[in-house]
């Protein structure tokens, strides 16, 4: 690092940029570490107050709808290492340049490799809403309605009782997938403001829940809480 704060002297260097939130926080950890051993790290503290992430405002300029490996943009600009492979420090400082130089002096929006790459990012997007999506409805079904259930939810009107009961039948759910050897659960209401929390009644702690109203149920009647919940909430609306 003294070497490195040296040629940051020499050129008058005044930031080191960046892509992505990794270096900071490893420069930190270095830092703490010669703290525990008691030793200097001004050097090290010298190159952090240069190392400027530019990842966020690089793709906000590029109006991608979110980050992009450097690879794939430099690529898109016709990069390509004169020797070795991305992921090698003075690669992917080259690659940083390139794709920095084309965003901030050329007109990249006529470039068509840049839109193909922007494309096939906001596909990738798509793809996994919608992957997502039908993955969080498997999920929300993964005990089919109950005949009570049928008749409770065939009675909603309203779209957002019908949205409310999906999405607390989609934490049950879920809650029952991640500890599928529990039998015992709990839906806990807080107070001021009213929330509500969902726990296996095994890892109960009643110390932190003091005032909380508490109604168990099982994977046999879990329908209580929705139907209970549900028309709470409508009696509210109306």
């Amino acid at each position: 690092m003294s070497e490195v704060v040296e040629i940051l002297k020499k050129y008058g260097i005044s930031q080191v940029s960046v892509w992505g939130n990794f270096d900071r926080p490893g420069l930190l950890s270095d830092i703490k570490q010669h703290s525990r051993a008691h030793k200097s790290a001004s050097n090290v503290s010298r190159v952090l107050t240069l190392v400027r992430d530019i990842q966020n405002e690089t793709i906000k300029q590029m109006k991608l709808p979110q980050a992009i490996n450097i690879k794939d943009l430099a690529s898109a600009f016709d990069y390509i290492p004169a020797s070795g492979t991305f992921h090698n420090a003075l690669t992917d400082a080259l690659a940083l340049y390139t794709v920095h130089k084309a965003v901030y002096t050329t007109d990249i929006y006529s470039c068509p490799k840049f839109l193909a790459v922007k494309q096939a990012r906001i596909d990738k997007i798509e793809a996994d809403k919608r992957a997502a999506e039908q993955k969080r409805r498997e999920l929300t079904m993964l005990i089919p309605f109950t005949e009570k259930e049928q008749e409770f939810f065939d009675r909603l009107d309203s779209e957002a009782d019908r949205s409310d009961y999906m999405r607390l039948r989609f934490r049950i759910m879920n809650m029952f997938q991640r500890l599928p050897k529990e039998e015992d659960f709990l839906f806990i209401v807080l107070h001021a403001p009213r929330r509500t929390k969902l726990a296996a009644a095994s890892k109960f702690v009643p110390e932190k829940y003091e005032g909380a109203d508490i109604t168990g149920f099982t994977k046999e009647n879990f329908d209580k809480i929705l139907l209970e919940e549900i028309g709470r909430k409508q009696l509210v609306r109306n």
